[in-house]
């Protein structure tokens, strides 16, 4: 059995990708702000689930989290980068530093975190980077630090697969819309969320456990042979 760091794991696609690793018998370092749902995490995990309490937004909060783990877990896996925020909405004209949070959570704490992770990795580790669709489609102006973000966060990726040769893997997973609550905040509610989604090429959004089926795969050896891709997971969404 293996060990995978999980970021973003308390709620959405981190917290069902964590528990289908657990469920699978490998050991899952699950990162998330809030404790209480840590605490509820981990008693779903069947044991295989530690969970640390970190903040993304905190570079020293992060080396903390490797500092405190190298002893008790000094070989991973892999990671899937999963953590993420849309921030708040504005003109692209009007952005501002208040914008850096954005960038530091999607983009600079997935490349510290690699970074931190790569001294401890096994042969053939695999990290996956979530990198939404944004970087395949025209998104809203609004967004547009969330757009850049994840867009880095996939030359990341390819840079890192490039960088290895195969001997670790690297690949982002693009999901298109996912009922979580944090796409419900972005639509301004679940009842605006859906009535989006009956647009949807197959009238409704992805459930988180359908990305994290996949995001399960590429952590696998069964993935073994794909490296550096960016895998459109979106039931069609992009096709209209």
């Amino acid at each position: 059995m293996k060990t995978y760091i999980v970021t973003g794991a308390t709620g959405g696609i981190g917290e069902a990708t964590a528990l289908q690793l657990a469920k699978e018998g490998h050991t899952i370092l699950a990162l998330g702000r809030n404790r209480d749902k840590g605490s509820a995490l981990e008693q779903h995990g069947q044991g295989n689930i530690h969970f640390f309490q970190v903040d993304l937004v905190n570079p020293v909060e992060i080396k903390q989290f490797f500092d405190d783990t190298a002893t008790e877990f000094p070989k991973i896996d892999g990671i899937f980068n999963n953590a993420g925020t849309f921030g708040k909405p504005v003109a692209p004209e009007r952005i501002t530093d208040l914008q850096q949070e954005v960038f530091q959570v999607n983009y600079h704490a997935p490349e510290q975190i690699i970074q931190l992770a790569v001294k401890r990795f096994t042969n053939g580790a695999s990290i996956v980077n979530n990198s939404a669709i944004v970087g395949h489609v025209k998104f809203p102006a609004m967004l547009l630090p969330y757009a850049s973000s994840k867009s880095a966060l996939l030359t990341l990726t390819k840079t890192y697969a490039a960088r290895f040769h195969g001997k670790y893997r690297f690949n982002a997973v693009c999901p298109g819309p996912v009922d979580t609550a944090l796409s419900h905040a972005l639509y301004g509610g679940k009842d605006k969320f859906d009535l989006a989604m009956k647009h949807h090429l197959r009238g409704k959004a992805a459930q988180p456990e359908e990305i994290a089926e996949v995001v399960c795969f590429l952590l696998s050896d069964k993935a073994s042979y794909i490296n550096g891709q960016s895998l459109i997971v979106d039931g069609g969404y992009t096709l209209s």
